[in-house]
């Protein structure tokens, strides 16, 4: 029998490939349609006869997920990401699949999932269950445990890149300003000169600044939880940027007048790595002093994105200097600019189009 009928309570539900060949059998997997299980048949019958059938892993979802957090996740992962790639798998994908086979796992079952995790999560939430999903399915087709993903026949949501809070160049002024009493004002400097994340402000060491050739390297990242150095956020998180002549200078003059003497470019008044609350209270009370609307210490890093692009830097170059993949990350996230730009802009054009 070539298609076996799948029957409860007497009643046939379903069909599946059921082919002998070399005295052993091999079960296809479960169709609503017989046809569908025929066209199994066929596949199997060729692909056994010109040796090219794989025979496909039973494990649970589960288990892939077990494979890809100890074989994958640890050199691909920074520790965060982990603990929360963790998180989300038993919080809402287990309940959901962890029990059930790879191989029966329907790309239409996971659009519902989805779909149905919009009444609770946020986008970026849904997006990283997506990704998650995704990355152990690709893991276990690259180790011939399965033949097919059923992501590919998901629509991932797409991104819902907010609007940033960020600083005109006068408000940078005013805040620096008055930010140099303060211990973590390298950090902010840091920051706005160079579009830094907070963990590579704190991680940045003098060894990574090439005086020579005026480059600083962002090779590393402060992990607090941790509290030591590791992995970026990202493979090209690891970037080169160039340094001007005046912040030449400034890394200079801070060095020679770094007290006490640290290894890190921007540390506490121990030497140390400065931590993160006292840095958002300190920001807090600067924004306060200079009069200046709050925003995060991220939002410092949308800041010098920002003022590159109103310069008219290409946005290749910002990807670069930020450390984004692809240069449509950029795009989208920083798709605002403040009304005077599209106005100059504007201005511009009509300028040159008029004769």
């Amino acid at each position: 029998m070539a298609v076996e009928k799948i029957k409860e309570k007497g009643i046939v539900v379903a069909y599946r490939s059921n082919v002998h060949y070399k005295g052993k059998r091999y079960i296809g997997k479960r169709r609503q349609l017989k046809e569908e299980a025929e066209l199994d048949e066929l596949e199997q019958k060729r692909d056994l006869l010109t040796g090219n059938y794989l025979e496909e892993s039973r494990k649970t979802l589960e288990d892939g997920f077990n494979d890809y957090m100890t074989l994958v996740a640890p050199k691909q992962l920074s520790p965060s990401s982990y603990r929360t790639a963790n998180s989300y798998y038993k919080t809402h994908i287990k309940p959901a699949f962890g029990f059930r086979e790879m191989t029966s796992i329907k790309s239409i079952e996971i659009q519902k999932f989805l779909v149905q995790k919009e009444n609770e999560l946020a986008n970026s939430s849904i997006i990283k269950l997506y990704t998650l999903m995704n990355q152990i399915y690709k893991a276990m087709i690259q180790w011939n445990e399965i033949k097919d993903n059923p992501l590919d026949g998901v629509k991932k949501p797409p991104p819902n890149y907010k609007e940033k809070s960020t600083w005109s160049k006068e408000e940078c002024h005013k805040f620096l300003s008055v930010a140099k009493e303060y211990q973590s004002y390298p950090a902010f400097w840091l920051a706005l000169q160079f579009g830094l994340r907070f963990s590579e402000v704190i991680g940045l060491q003098w060894e990574d600044i090439d005086f020579k050739n005026k480059i600083l390297h962002v090779n590393q990242a402060y992990h607090e939880r941790e509290k030591k150095l590791g992995r970026l956020k990202t493979k090209t998180s690891r970037r080169s940027i160039p340094i001007s002549d005046k912040q030449l200078i400034f890394l200079e003059k801070h060095k020679e007048k770094q007290t006490p003497r640290s290894k890190l470019v921007a540390s506490n008044s121990n030497g140390s790595f400065l931590i993160k609350g006292n840095v958002r209270h300190a920001m807090r009370r600067i924004c306060k002093r200079a009069e200046v609307k709050l925003i995060t210490f991220h939002e410092l890093r949308h800041t010098h994105a920002t003022l590159m692009l109103e310069l008219n830097e290409h946005v290749k170059i910002v990807q670069q200097r930020l450390g984004h993949a692809k240069a449509e990350t950029t795009i989208n996230i920083y798709s605002h600019v403040r009304p005077q730009v599209h106005q100059d802009s504007a201005q511009r054009f009509s300028d040159f189009f008029e004769v």
